[in-house]
């Protein structure tokens, strides 16, 4: 089941259980032998008009588990909802219809964008596709969104190569703005930009969120990123959601092992302020044969043994506040575990 929200808004997108496997194929037949479980049940659920932000180290699955959200990568089960709407179960025309609300903006600024097409073709093909026939129609779309996003009239007869990075991630901003969607997977698309460009980047898709009423999904590692546009935020690990809280909430109280080594790990601009390092020992298990129970256990400092025997399900600990960690099972029997094991929690849960 997807983790309900306040009752008073609406979910725009409801993820139920999606899995997402890519088989691994070997011998001579090319039989499966393998599976890599990229995603591997994950739920959550984004309100109309807020910012989603889906964190995690390299390989967590979060950027399949947005490109399988808007279908571009196949699912194995699980469900997606949009509106109200069986993403996964769209085919042809209806997919096609639903796709006009459901736009991205891709990570890499310089291979999302076609070198040998100007780019007012690039910002109107969309518009051609979803039926705008007209040439000038699409031409004035053209000039307004590249209006909206700070580039001038005249860019739109320029190739790509003859922009910087920040100017083509404009351009792809332009381009899934065109079709006035609703909702907008933003995938890393600050992390190729210099630390100058990003915080442009960000502001401008803030404003543009103000302005149209936007509902974003926002995928990226860099949690500093993450607090700057997030109103809510999930953590992934080995294509599991390991917490699910609002922004203030995660910075201010972590409860998870993992989510806490990751805060530590964001760099103090004040030289005067120390923060305390966890440092993770180990390294990532693999996607294809994940540990039993908790999938963290192996680097986890706070580990039981439950937790090498029993996956903890994504529990709320607190009001809008979900972990799945053993340590908040059963009030405090899991803390009081650990630390009859001498280990010193980081934070006091809930």
């Amino acid at each position: 089941m997807a983790i309900p929200v306040d009752v008073s808004t609406r979910d725009l997108l409801t993820v139920e259980d999606l899995r997402t496997y890519f088989p691994i194929r070997a011998g001579l037949l090319q039989r499966v032998v393998a599976q890599v479980k990229a995603v591997d049940g994950v739920s959550f659920s984004i309100r109309e008009g807020e910012t989603f932000g889906l964190v995690g180290e390299s390989g967590c699955g979060k950027t399949t588990v947005a490109r399988t959200i808007l279908k571009l990568q196949k699912a194995t089960g699980g469900s997606v909802f949009f509106d109200g709407e069986d993403v996964l179960s769209k085919r042809g025309r209806d997919l096609k219809a639903l796709r006009r609300n459901m736009q991205i903006i891709f990570q890499d600024p310089y291979s999302s964008l076609d070198p040998r097409m100007p780019v007012g073709d690039i910002i109107a093909e969309g518009l051609y596709i979803h039926g705008m026939r007209d040439a000038k129609q699409r031409s004035s779309v053209v000039q307004a969104m590249l209006d909206k996003v700070g580039l001038n009239p005249y860019h739109a007869h320029r190739y790509p190569h003859e922009f910087s990075g920040g100017q083509r991630q404009r351009i792809g901003i332009a381009r899934a703005l065109a079709l006035s969607p609703r909702f907008i997977v933003l995938d890393e698309p600050v992390s190729a930009l210099d630390v100058s460009i990003q915080s442009q980047i960000l502001n401008l898709l803030r404003s543009l969120q103000a302005e149209f009423g936007f509902t974003y999904l926002f995928v990226a590692h860099d949690l500093s990123v993450v607090e700057h546009i997030s109103d809510r935020v999930g953590v992934m690990y080995l294509g599991k959601l390991v917490e699910v809280t609002k922004r203030s909430e995660l910075y201010a109280n972590p409860l998870h092992p993992y989510t806490q080594a990751l805060l530590s790990a964001i760099p103090i601009p004040d030289p005067r302020r120390q923060r305390q390092r966890i440092t993770l020992t180990g390294e990532v298990p693999s996607p294809v044969n994940p540990p039993s129970g908790c999938r963290f256990h192996p680097r986890c400092p706070f580990v039981m043994d439950i937790c090498k025997e029993v996956e903890p399900p994504l529990e709320q600990k607190a009001e809008g506040h979900w972990a799945a960690c053993h340590l908040y099972t059963k009030g405090q029997a899991g803390v009081s575990a650990a630390r009859a094991a001498g280990q010193a929690l980081p934070v006091q849960p809930v």
